[in-house]
């Protein structure tokens, strides 16, 4: 059913130094939930600034207005988010144009948010002319804001200009202004697989952060395709996962697990699943309401992450598992991987079992695309039974039964534990690391101090909005400095995610000659007597897990989302960006509390 809309559609001109303002003012949002990532390859980038230097005409850039959502002055990107970036990114010198980079001495706005910090200038020896930077910065962009009520506008516009649109993919085309139950899980999920997590809403420079990057591109962007598991093991190739080919793979484990058997796969089927005319896309919606959006998320990311925790400790990338089941191949290996992950759902999810022997699952493995069945453009339910059967008879036997099960525990939460280091630079006040309980000096001894100083941590995190989680990881240093130290002293060579460094708390445990249970005892049971208020204290007691991580423990607290103010020892705590204050103004804690009434 159409929508009707009455907005005016007339463009006015915008400078590019205009809009390069609203940019460093916080002014521009991308909506994840119908627009795409960055995927602009960097000669795309030039070829757009050749224009604007060339005074050629540039499409259309449309914005939409909610300032009954975003406050005033605050637009949606609807169309245009990769032509912004790309303009803004040249201004700030993340790219060249024929050797020549912007010079920052010609924008009084790019040069102060250099020097804030905002972004890191180039090492340049060639600057384009004060000519060509002000070409660029007196640009005009056609700009058309469109006033809108409700999200479902926005992406009935955004789905229209897409729908038929060259440079979108087939999956992109799927997702393109879709917003149902199904495909908004599809996309969260793949988000989660690839690392690029975030809030819904985000502002325009922040994409960077969450975008995929190559070491072929190289942009600077957050997330490097050669890290996620598609790409490390050959599973999809770069432009694939560019494309959204992973949300398709998703998609497909998604609609199995609902369906309670094998996808038959084919073009014609996924799009019949995000046809809201059709009975897939009915069905999917039903099963999924009744099966829940969280248990899928779930149960689908920890296959994801024991899967992975599995093959990259017996296999080196690139392109182990492919080179594994398919020996000499250079194809992306869609079908063994499907197989492969529906196996490890059957052991892990259904059987609640574990795996015990690495090195046996993945000989196990060895070659076993040339006994599974495959179609170009189609395989059937039937066939992909007999691939997944295939795959269990082969590494069932090195799965037992442990208490706690691998789900939910231990590897189980590898995947989330890494997204929240990569989310943590966007999102700093929601989680909190320390790389563990003992002093860094030669003694090693405990650090008292720092249990009254995270209980004070974990009242301010759940103060920061009602109902929102937020995380404490023991284990993980968030300085250099305090990584360098550690791997001195404890002779342990960090893992480096970002900027955090994980040093585990095993190395701790081993220093006081405790078990690793022990240890976590001894740091729980002092937590639960360090002043928090209820029901936080008795709720953060039951949500503390130890992740397995490439060798190293971390324990993680999970603090859940209050619908009251807490209390650290009768006094109020907040979040100032990734740092701890306490609230001495008696007015200041009246207005906190007013927000969780």
């Amino acid at each position: 059913m159409t929508t009707e809309m009455h907005v005016s559609i007339t463009p006015r001109g915008m400078s590019v130094q205009e809009a390069y303002r609203l940019f460093r003012d916080d002014s521009l949002l991308v909506n994840r939930r119908y627009q795409r990532k960055l995927v602009w390859a960097v000669a795309e980038k030039q070829l757009l600034i050749r224009s604007i230097l060339d005074g050629y005409p540039i499409p259309l850039i449309l914005l939409a207005e909610r300032p009954e959502i975003h406050g005033a002055g605050k637009y949606e990107i609807i169309d245009g988010m990769q032509r912004l970036d790309a303009i803004f990114s040249f201004i700030e010198q993340r790219f060249d144009y024929e050797g020549m980079y912007f010079d920052l001495n010609q924008s009084a706005r790019a040069r102060q948010a250099a020097n804030a910090g905002s972004f890191s200038p180039a090492e340049v020896l060639t600057i384009l002319s004060a000519e060509q930077c002000a070409n660029i910065l007196d640009y005009q962009l056609a700009v058309t804001i469109f006033p809108t009520q409700t999200e479902k506008q926005i992406t009935e516009v955004f789905s229209r200009i897409n729908s038929n649109g060259r440079q979108l993919s087939v999956q992109e085309k799927r997702q393109a202004g879709m917003l149902n139950p199904f495909s908004e899980t599809v996309r969260s999920v793949a988000s989660s697989l690839r690392g690029d997590v975030s809030e819904d809403v985000l502002l325009l420079h922040d994409m960077p952060s969450i975008s995929v990057d190559s070491a072929r591109e190289r942009q600077q962007y957050g997330v490097k395709a050669e890290d996620t598991l598609w790409i490390r093991h050959g599973i999809l190739n770069v432009k694939q996962l560019r494309e959204g080919d992973d949300e398709q793979m998703v998609a497909d484990i998604a609609a199995s697990i609902l369906f309670g058997e094998p996808f038959a796969a084919s073009k014609e089927a996924f799009d019949e699943l995000y046809d809201p005319r059709n009975e897939k896309y009915r069905r999917a919606e039903r099963d999924l309401s009744v099966y829940g959006i969280r248990r899928l998320e779930s149960e689908i990311q920890t296959t994801f992450s024991v899967l992975s925790e599995v093959i990259d400790s017996e296999l080196e990338a690139p392109n182990g598992l492919r080179n594994l089941v398919r020996s000499g191949g250079s194809n992306p290996i869609r079908t063994p991987f499907y197989a492969i992950f529906m196996a490890f759902f059957d052991l892990i999810v259904k059987q609640q079992k574990s795996p015990d022997d690495y090195a046996g699952i993945v000989a196990a493995l060895r070659n076993v695309g040339q006994r599974l069945k495959s179609g170009r453009h189609y395989i059937s339910t039937e066939d992909r039974v007999t691939n997944i059967d295939t795959v269990t008879g082969l590494i069932q036997r090195h799965f037992v039964s442990k208490t706690p099960p691998v789900f939910g525990h231990g590897p189980g939460l590898a995947l989330d534990f890494e997204n929240s280091l990569r989310r943590s630079r966007i999102e700093t006040s929601r989680y909190e690391f320390k790389q563990g309980l003992l002093r860094l000096d030669a003694r090693r001894d405990w650090d008292d101090s720092i249990i009254g100083r995270l209980a004070e941590t974990i009242c301010a995190i759940a103060n920061i909005k009602p109902g929102v989680d937020g995380y404490l990881y023991l284990g993980v240093a968030d300085e250099e400095k305090d990584a360098r130290r550690v791997a001195s002293l404890d002779s342990v060579t960090p893992v480096s995610v970002g900027p955090h460094h994980v040093v585990g708390i095993d190395r701790e445990a081993k220093v006081k000659k405790m078990s690793l249970d022990n240890y976590v005892q001894r740091f729980v049971s002092h937590i639960a007597r360090a002043g928090l208020s209820e029901p936080l204290a008795t709720q953060i007691l039951s949500h503390v897990d130890t992740i397995e991580y490439k060798g190293f423990s971390v324990i993680r607290i999970l603090i859940p989302g209050q619908g009251d103010l807490s209390y650290c020892n009768d006094a109020v705590f907040v979040r100032r960006g990734s740092s701890t204050e306490k609230v001495e103004d008696v007015k200041q804690v009246v207005a906190l509390g007013k927000q969780f009434a």
